[in-house]
């Protein structure tokens, strides 16, 4: 039990050390250290840490998670109330949305988990505001909806940067590497490392309980996304930035803030007004977008396509996966399939597992056994 309560001390003198310590070029590093000595300690302690609290403990439900991320007051709770037709507590006043709200949304054949969360403010990475509890959530998410206030719009870069420092990148790609560990020769690398920081990559390595491991980049690395990616600590997901209240402000400026935010984060930016209604649909439409979700539509055997239910499946997914998502079953028994639509040279094509489906496709599936 001693060693269990220094074990804990050590993880909350180090948590609390990260905490003081201000985010910048000159600090990542260290910062990164620190994540690496917290991550082996918290595997290294009889028992994690947990955190009991109401309406933080989400289930992933649907075709995809979409997360609805802001400060206080923009407009959260208006907006999964008209994408989704679930009532979250709304008022006129911050901090009205005390716990997480999840709703269902509905388009082009596919349900789309809308969650409303807490929300965040400022120091949140610090746990501020229930932020980590707060960040938990959003690292489930498929796509991250950061809403903001037009009259307000600077709150986006604040918020982008209270998820980069909880270890959530948006809208950039997760780097290509491969640790594979070894009982001898020491940490070898291969690939391009920029900065020729071998040092810290090795010290955080060690922190982690490796000390013989092949490191290859498929894609050139810096020290900090090399640290963030082997202490486990960081997400990288897809992100829109929603500009909520337009309707108080003339389209002008709305035009105006569109193209500012957009040249800003490289984000797309969906002008809306919640509580008006005003582009809902558009908002609804673009988040399936986003989520790179197709609809592919099931022909039986000399039958006809069921285009009012379609199998919805992400961009880029094979025969194979098709079968799978209809039953485990499906899949075993899998024979071959024939397809109509663009990823075909022509109508009923055969083609094998790992074909991969387009938006819109035709798809029969053929089994070895009656399932």
């Amino acid at each position: 039990m001693g060693n269990e309560n220094a074990v804990s001390g050590k993880i909350e003198e180090l948590e609390e050390e990260y905490s003081k310590t201000k985010h910048n070029k000159a600090t990542n590093k260290h910062l990164g250290i620190l994540r690496a000595k917290i991550a082996r300690l918290k595997k290294e302690a009889a028992h994690k840490k947990t955190h009991h609290g109401t309406g933080f403990s989400v289930k992933k439900s649907g075709n995809a998670t979409v997360a609805l991320v802001g400060f206080p007051n923009a407009g959260k709770s208006s907006l999964l109330k008209h994408l989704t037709n679930v009532e979250s507590k709304v008022a006129d006043y911050a901090f009205t949305t005390i716990a997480v709200i999840p709703g269902i949304m509905e388009i082009n054949g596919a349900r789309i988990q809308v969650l409303d969360l807490p929300g965040i403010i400022e120091d949140a990475y610090k746990g501020r505001g229930g932020g980590t509890m707060i960040g938990s959530v959003i690292r489930i998410a498929d796509l991250i909806a950061i809403v903001v206030d037009a009259n307000a719009y600077k709150d986006a870069y604040r918020i982008i940067d209270e998820l980069h420092k909880l270890n959530i990148f948006l809208n950039e790609p997760a780097p290509d590497i491969r640790v594979e560990k070894k009982t001898s020769g020491g940490i070898r690398f291969f690939g391009k490392i920029v900065g020729h920081e071998e040092r810290y990559m090795i010290e955080a390595l060690n922190e982690t309980g490796i000390y013989n491991a092949d490191i290859t980049f498929g894609t050139p690395v810096d020290a900090e996304k090399f640290i963030n990616y082997i202490t486990e600590s960081t997400v990288y997901t897809r992100s829109i930035i929603i500009l909520n209240k337009v309707d108080l402000i003339s389209q002008a400026e709305v035009d105006t803030l569109s193209e500012r935010l957009h040249k800003d984060t490289g984000m797309d930016v969906l002008p809306v007004s919640a509580s008006k209604r005003i582009n809902i649909d558009s908002v609804k439409r673009e988040l399936f977008q986003h989520l790179n979700l197709i609809k592919v539509y099931l022909k039986p055997k000399d039958g006809v396509p069921d285009l009012e239910k379609p199998l919805v499946l992400r961009k880029g997914a094979t025969v194979g996966e098709a079968a799978r998502a209809i039953h485990s079953k499906t899949a075993e028994n899998l024979k071959y399939a024939t397809v109509t639509g663009t990823s075909t040279k022509f109508d009923n094509q055969r083609v094998g597992q790992d074909h991969v489906l387009h938006d819109e496709d035709i798809i029969t599936l053929f089994y070895y056994k009656i399932i």
